[in-house]
């Protein structure tokens, strides 16, 4: 089908230049002269603190100049005079095992970030009283130490058995492919590099939602927070500055400036990074197994809370039901079909006018809200209601006129409502940004979404946060050039604390947007390798400390066949969350609008899953304590194996079963090759035990199998397959156990 305005409004056509200027990076502007680098080299001095230690460095400063060899153009560095007199570093530790790094020209931490509450900020972690010792230009804890070199500043750490996991680069190779550990100076404007030892066999993962690898080494990595547009792209709605390595550590970068990565791309010895900003800071966290690692990046940044019960059931939507009555009747439908479903989402429709978001019900085609939310809320289903962070100015939107009158936008230079630039289309275009960042305007919202829960609404999706204003826009307590990626998680926040339970279905979201559940993959086209996007996405970001993601089955843009969307349906009702979702009133996403084959085995998974509730709601909980997510990567499970590393076509659905989704059409053959890690697993359908050293095997398929294997020991609850969750999970009938 084609896509349209009507079914998608951000095509909205025009010119995508503009709008790509206001959110390229520029971090590339400090690479090149004039900019000049200014380096850290030997130790001045070293002042002790009762956190670490505070390092003045001299400089060494360097300029690139574009040369030519042969056939080849490419920029030396050459020596030329500092633009800082020294640079400092400070060396803090917050646990024995994590220590932090800051290092700028000036002398004192800023945290641009301040004036916004704690829980909005991406760290939330006090520093812990850690006892060390300073001898010999090393620093050490009971865990590790961390030594300084004396002539190079460049910095080693590593365990007390000597295995080091952390290094920073220093070169003297004269092309500048690496951009080690400085502060760039253009024109009085700064941006700060980093550069850390990558060994030949390390694999870097996480950095949020990465649709194209789950492996981020010699990809390029898209960093600004954008609307995606399909699941098969490096665009991404999620962007994370922590990552995995499996040297041992990972790193959290504390700033939402304008970031880089370059992981073995400008170099393949490398993982460079650098910020738009005079102020590198960032957290080096040990970790003898992924786990752990995770479970120190989310020490700093939060735990997610636990969703209540009734999200884990199915969500049934599209974009969008247009009235009480369509909505009522797919309630009615989904218990006539015999499929359990415990969410009627409302998308962009429920408003006096589409996509005009005033928070208000329409009149017409959804009054009495509260007598209908009541009515459904009896048959079993919660309500889900859409918005997002722009308000149209038109003058039927009382919303937009409050907002201006008291000051609740994000303002140009000249203090009126910031306007995207002449040529940037798309459905924002004219839209005004609410201003997170000023308390009033997070209180005024708050209140808003307040009273959709008082009219009787479960859940508030918050769409967008991506597409929002940043050096060109004006807010209350934060510099727009360093808060891009961070809108989203003070949006995400205002309306999660707005609600009663712990959930908002999310879009975007960066480091700490954990802390409110959950996530979904935004608009994914419909297609195979788009399901194979959305699984890669899913990891990626598991693997980034989100522990619960969903995507919309079928696909969204588009309209799946009956094989695509019985292979989405099998994976999704194996995901953390499930919903059916589709652009269009017209590209129905309800089992029923398929086959009745399709409906048969939707049915059949969505039953398995409510009948598995215990395990899912159980280890739903293991996820708040531990920060694991939901579907796992078999690295974070399996670490000594070193075939798992590449793996990103199945998962760990919890501790214990391994699912391994049909990713293409019966056309390309009957069979799943899938790897089982060393132990004792069973096949789900069959019973079929196999004893793994690790291997791989070939299982046969139709369309109604997706291989779904137990590891040997585990315990099974299983309640009855009731239609909602909204009473509960009920009474445990049966137990399975697999040994």
């Amino acid at each position: 089908m084609e896509t349209s305005k009507k079914d998608y409004p951000q095509f909205a056509g025009g010119t995508a230049a503009i709008c790509e200027e206001r959110i390229t990076n520029t971090i590339d502007d400090f690479r090149l002269a004039p900019a000049v680098q200014n380096r850290l080299r030997e130790i001045e001095t070293v002042e002790t603190t009762d956190s670490g230690i505070i390092v003045t460095f001299k400089v060494q400063a360097k300029q690139s100049s574009l040369c030519y060899t042969h056939a080849t153009q490419l920029y030396l560095y050459e020596p030329c005079e500092p633009t800082v007199e020294c640079l400092y570093m400070h060396i803090e530790l917050w646990t024995d095992r994590i220590f932090r790094i800051v290092f700028s020209n000036e002398k004192e931490i800023r945290n641009p970030y301040a004036k916004l509450p704690k829980e909005m900020q991406m760290l939330i972690a006090e520093r812990e009283t850690v006892d060390f010792t300073f001898e010999n230009n090393t620093l050490s804890t009971n865990e590790i130490d961390i030594h300084i070199n004396e002539k190079t500043g460049a910095i080693k750490a590593n365990y007390k058995d000597g295995k080091e996991f952390y290094s920073q680069v220093r070169i003297e190779f004269k092309p500048d492919n690496v951009y080690e550990t400085a502060v760039s100076d253009r024109n009085d404007e700064y941006a700060c590099f980093e550069a850390l030892t990558l060994d030949n066999d390390e694999i870097i993962y996480g950095l949020g939602e990465r649709f194209d690898s789950v492996i981020r080494n010699g990809r390029t990595v898209d960093f600004v927070n954008k609307d995606a547009i399909g699941s098969t792209c490096n665009r991404t709605y999620i962007n994370i500055p922590f990552y995995l390595s499996t040297k041992g550590y990972g790193l959290f970068l504390n700033s939402a400036a304008k970031t880089d990565w370059q992981i073995a791309t400008k170099d393949t010895g490398a993982v460079q990074f650098a910020v738009q900003d005079n102020q590198m800071d960032y957290f080096v966290i040990a970790g003898r197994t992924p786990k752990e690692i995770i479970g120190g990046y989310c020490h700093l940044t939060g735990y997610s809370k636990l969703p209540p019960l009734w999200s884990f059931g199915l969500w049934m939507s599209r974009n969008s039901y247009t009235s009480w009555d369509i909505a009522e009747q797919i309630a009615s439908e989904a218990r006539e079909n015999d499929v359990p479903c415990d969410v009627i989402h409302l998308d962009t429709a429920w408003f006096t006018e589409d996509w005009n978001c005033d928070l208000k019900f329409s009149p017409e085609r959804f009054p009495n809200p509260k007598e209908h939310m009541e009515k459904l809320n009896k048959q079993g289903f919660k309500v889900s209601l859409w918005q997002y962070n722009f308000i149209p100015p038109r003058a039927n939107n009382t919303h937009y006129a409050e907002a201006l009158e008291n000051g609740y936008l994000v303002t140009d230079k000249n203090g009126k409502p910031y306007i995207q630039p002449e040529g940037c289309k798309g459905s924002w275009t004219d839209d005004a940004t609410v201003d997170f960042t000023n308390p009033a305007a997070r209180k005024w919202y708050g209140d808003k979404i307040k009273g959709l829960f008082d009219l009787g609404a479960s859940a508030i999706k918050t769409d967008f946060g991506e597409g929002v204003p940043d050096e060109g826009g004006i807010y209350h307590s934060v510099d727009g050039k360093l808060f891009h990626n961070l809108y989203t998680l003070v949006y995400n926040a205002t309306v999660f604390n707005a609600s009663k339970e712990n959930i908002v279905w999310a879009r975007s979201g960066t480091a700490g947007s954990q802390r409110f559940p959950l996530h979904w993959g935004g608009d994914s086209q419909c297609t195979f390798e788009a399901l194979a996007g959305t699984l890669r996405g899913a990891l990626s970001v598991g693997m980034s400390g989100i522990p619960f993601f969903s995507h919309d089955i079928g696909g969204f843009i588009g309209l799946p066949s009956d094989e695509l969307y019985i292979r989405w349906a099998q994976m999704g009702l194996f995901s953390s969350h499930s919903r059916c979702h589709g652009v269009g009133d017209h590209t129905h996403r309800e089992p029923w609008n398929f086959s009745k084959e399709a409906l048969e085995i939707f049915r059949y998974y969505d039953k398995l899953r409510y009948s598995l509730m215990p395990y899912i709601y159980e280890q739903a909980e293991k996820c708040t304590k531990t920060g694991l997510p939901m579907m796992r990567a078999l690295y974070l499970e399996y670490p000594e194996d070193r075939t798992v590393r590449t793996i990103d076509d199945e998962y760990l659905f919890g501790d214990s079963l391994l699912i391994a989704p049909v990713l293409q059409p019966m056309s390309k053959g009957n069979t799943r090759e899938l790897y089982l890690p060393k132990g004792v697993w069973f096949d789900y359908f069959t019973k079929e035990k196999i004893i793994s050293d690790g291997k791989w095997i070939t299982r046969k398929i139709d369309l109604k199998t997706m291989p779904i294997y137990v590891k040997e020991g585990t315990v099974l609850n299983y309640c009855s397959a009731d239609t909602t969750l909204a009473n509960g999970m009920g009474e445990i009938i049966k137990t399975e156990k697999w040994v």
